[in-house]
């Protein structure tokens, strides 16, 4: 057993309970527990360190953040944070931003953990390939951010530098690859059991990855990014489509859309495929998602930051339960509507909430300003419900692939090769579900606009963004049209310096 691996993973293993470890690993023997431990410890802080992705920075808010879906004033003297924020809106960002240096060391971390899991002996078929899935889906995430990914092999000893060095159109290949070899490996799931990484996942994770691998590979010999349009092979798209139709097999829409990001959503939403597990008594901090956009005196009292922009409220019809609703258990307990907030905020009871700095109600606004706001400006959003039983420690499960995710993948796919019919059927069986109107024609614009109004603040919309070719497009906050640069982040300063290897991205 090797021990700096043990000693890395000692890290985060107090975070893990043997419950959780018990129910992400196969049933091991007296007989050959003393060879699989090593596995089975760092596999399940490869688990654990997906939890790192619902924080209320790093990795999650890179996608969100510069996007046309969110923002985070200034409010005086808060959430000012040396303009860590507003670097994000405004694509201004620097190499020693702490939100781009905290996702590297996020994800590079659990990078570490899946590819450590892989060198010790005895470990089993199927945790072998969930520890490659785990690989391919950090491996797939840096790419995307960072646009090179450096990595050891098996068993290569920390002390030495990373053998794999590998620009990003050749990473999104090599993510792609290992986990093709090890679908079938992959233990079958279903949507209660999500957090295991399974066949579902696998091909969900697969059809991502073919879909933005036009991206990637539009890329120079100077690794300078190109900003499209894009060239979407139909070969790509036909993989899309495949595994898209293979990771939608036993999945079905929710019939309350936020149910999906409730207390209860590993138990009850029939829509999930693939997501990190929280419980009351393991994890969770899911809720800092939720109080870095509420006011101070709503319930819970939030930090009164993020806003979304008008880009995203307005393309929403009035009755598309996805852009606000009332949710039984958590509305009638303290009067918060789930998804987009705007307007006069009231309690339980309908008696007004007071602004905490003014007097008055509490009217939040669609207007706001990045560099000085008052406390009741831009609109709010509450995508995880508050498990009002737990409040500190929730229970809700964050998504990272869903079915509905799926389902547009498929239709963008269908529709890039030219069959907007059967994309037109997707979209429209989403919208009916949500109680929007039907589509009577269907563009490509369209279906960036519906992953919008589905999968708002869920991580996705940078990417979404790239793909369509309309990121560095001026939004609410910011008036500019912004360099191609910045289609990639760069490489943290201290991480260069640590590493040789590394050359630090185009533009910086």
């Amino acid at each position: 057993m090797k021990k700096n691996i043990i000693l890395l993973a000692g890290v985060f293993l107090t975070l893990t309970s043997c419950s959780l470890s018990e129910e992400l690993n196969d049933s091991i023997t007296k007989e050959t527990s003393n060879n699989i431990l090593g596995a089975d410890q760092a596999l399940s802080s490869a688990y654990v360190q997906l939890r790192s992705f619902q924080n209320n920075d790093n990795q999650l808010m890179l996608q969100e953040h510069p996007s046309d879906e969110m923002a985070g004033p200034t409010r005086g003297a808060d959430w000012d944070d040396n303009g860590t924020w507003r670097a994000l809106h405004l694509h201004t960002w620097t190499p020693d931003n702490a939100r781009i240096l905290g996702s590297w060391e996020q994800l590079y971390k659990g990078l570490a953990f899946a590819i450590d899991a892989q060198s010790f002996t005895g470990i089993t078929v199927s945790q072998k390939a969930q520890a490659i899935f785990l690989q391919s889906l950090y491996t797939f995430y840096i790419t995307d951010i960072f646009g090179q990914v450096s990595m050891r092999e098996p068993g290569e000893s920390v002390t030495n530098l990373p053998s794999k060095n590998l620009k990003r159109t050749e990473a999104i290949d090599f993510a792609i690859q290992i986990l093709e070899a090890q679908l079938a490996n992959l233990p079958d799931g279903t949507a209660a059991t999500s957090y295991i990484a399974n066949k579902n996942a696998g091909n969900a994770l697969l059809a991502k990855m073919y879909l933005n691998r036009a991206v990637y590979k539009a890329t120079e010999a100077n690794g300078k990014p190109q900003a499209g349009p894009y060239t979407f092979p139909d070969a790509d798209m036909d993989k899309v489509i495949t595994y898209s139709d293979a990771a939608m097999v036993s999945r079905t829409l929710q019939t309350n859309y936020f149910e999906n990001f409730g207390p209860t959503n590993g138990e009850v939403s029939t829509e999930l495929i693939f997501t990190a597990k929280n419980t009351n008594t393991e994890g969770s901090n899911i809720h800092h998602l939720s109080l870095a956009s509420l006011h101070y005196n709503q319930t819970p009292s939030g930090w009164n930051g993020f806003v979304a922009l008008t880009d995203l409220y307005n393309k929403f019809e009035p009755q598309d339960t996805r852009r606000s609703a009332s949710v039984p258990g958590f509305t009638d307990k303290h009067g918060l509507l789930a998804g987009i907030l705007v307007g006069p905020q009231v309690d339980q009871n309908g008696n007004p909430i007071l602004k905490r700095d003014s007097p008055g109600q509490l009217i939040f606004s669609q207007d706001f300003s990045l560099t000085n706001s008052t406390e009741e400006k831009g609109m709010r959003v509450v995508k995880y419900l508050t498990d009002y039983n737990n409040p500190t420690r929730p229970s809700n499960d964050f998504v990272f692939l869903r079915l509905a995710d799926v389902m547009l993948m498929k239709a963008e796919a269908l529709a890039r090769k030219g069959n907007t019919a059967a994309a037109l059927i997707i979209v429209n069986t989403l919208r009916i579900k949500r109680g929007a109107t039907s589509f009577v024609s269907l563009t490509l614009s369209d279906i960036l606009d519906e992953r919008s109004r589905e999968l708002y603040w869920e991580g996705h919309r940078r990417q979404d963004q790239i793909r369509f070719g309309t990121f560095n497009e001026a939004v609410q906050g910011r008036a500019t049209v912004t360099d191609v640069h910045v289609l990639i982040f760069p490489i943290p300063l201290a991480k260069l310096a640590a590493n040789p290897n590394l050359v630090q991205n185009y533009g910086y």
